[in-house]
């Protein structure tokens, strides 16, 4: 399909751009972002703190597609999408948030993905990330992949499970639709 080759693209892109321009020209940044640098609602999901930070990231996506398999296309299509909605839903819902870089709130959409079509690991999976989230946001916990100073924002993942789930009911819509000849 050529929507979904675009935005598998698009995904790529975003990914390669943000983590090889410097991260304080394309984080998320309240205060840029009020002074209308846009770009950053798209490019602060995709941009990353560090090299490990990255990698463990990638390595997160690499291991949802291995136990979902194709069925994940979707899924990460959506992230381009995902992304902006996910910038605002931290200002909403983060007022304190200043600064965040990383792909791991968007992780949260493929979570749901796995848990809806990665069987019981993914359902597994998806289970060990609720309580994961359930513990960062009591306890505030620090993230190895992080550098020093900088706290994991539960926010993005409570937020990416969200927008997971409205992904899934698009997706699902999408697919009656296109069962009922719509």
């Amino acid at each position: 399909m050529p929507a979904e080759r675009a935005l598998l693209a698009a995904l790529v892109m975003l990914v390669a751009s943000a983590n090889l321009l410097p991260g304080e020209a394309v984080e998320w940044s309240r205060s840029a972002i009020g002074e209308g640098q846009w770009w950053r609602l798209w490019t602060g999901q995709f941009c990353h703190w560090s090299p490990l930070h990255l990698a463990g990231n990638l390595a997160a996506v690499g291991a949802i597609t291995l136990i979902t398999g194709q069925g994940i296309r979707r899924w990460l299509c959506a992230l381009p999408l995902a992304a902006p909605l996910l910038s605002l839903f931290l200002l909403a819902s983060a007022p304190a948030l200043t600064h965040y870089r990383g792909l791991s709130g968007l992780v949260g959409v493929l979570i749901v993905g796995a848990a809806l079509d990665g069987g019981i690991i993914g359902r597994l999976l998806g289970l060990g990330y609720l309580a994961r989230l359930g513990f960062d946001a009591v306890s505030g916990s620090h993230s190895p992949l992080l550098p020093d100073g900088i706290a994991t924002t539960w926010q993005a993942h409570l937020g990416g499970i969200l927008l997971g789930v409205v992904t899934a009911a698009g997706l699902r819509w999408g697919h009656a639709g296109r069962r009922s000849g719509s």
